[in-house]
């Protein structure tokens, strides 16, 4: 009897371990989509802040207002963005735009920036 109020318990706390480690890592882990995604659906993403990542391809500037294209080879969408973009922010590189369609300017207004970096690790002391 004594075994068997041991083994629910640790069943138990096991179950509700594995619930808390599920949904805690359902709520940090964030998807981007797509400019093709976007355009494949864009009933399905309007009216919803939403990520969309892809490569830089044109990018203007004037003070701290943005313009740039966010393309993934199929599709390309206009992005528009106003702040300090992070250091590897560059055009022909990797990024995330987090913001909302702008349906009535047809453009994606983005409220954060965030830029890929390099897979590849090297010292400062090693040079290329």
């Amino acid at each position: 009897m004594k075994n068997k109020k041991i083994l629910v318990a640790i069943v138990f706390t096991a179950l509700i371990s594995a619930y808390l480690i599920f949904t805690g890592m359902k709520e940090s882990v964030s998807f981007y989509i797509t400019p093709s995604e976007f355009f494949k659906d864009k009933q399905k993403y309007e009216n919803k802040k939403l990520r969309i990542g892809g490569f830089v391809s044109e990018l203007w500037s004037k003070d701290l207002d943005y313009f740039f294209i966010l393309q993934d080879g199929e599709f390309s969408i206009p992005v528009t963005f106003r702040g300090v973009p992070p250091d590897l922010f560059a055009k022909a590189k990797g990024a995330i735009a987090e913001g909302y369609w702008d349906k009535s300017q047809n453009i994606f207004v983005a409220e954060k920036i965030m830029a890929k970096h390099s897979e590849e690790y090297h010292p400062p002391e090693v040079k290329k």
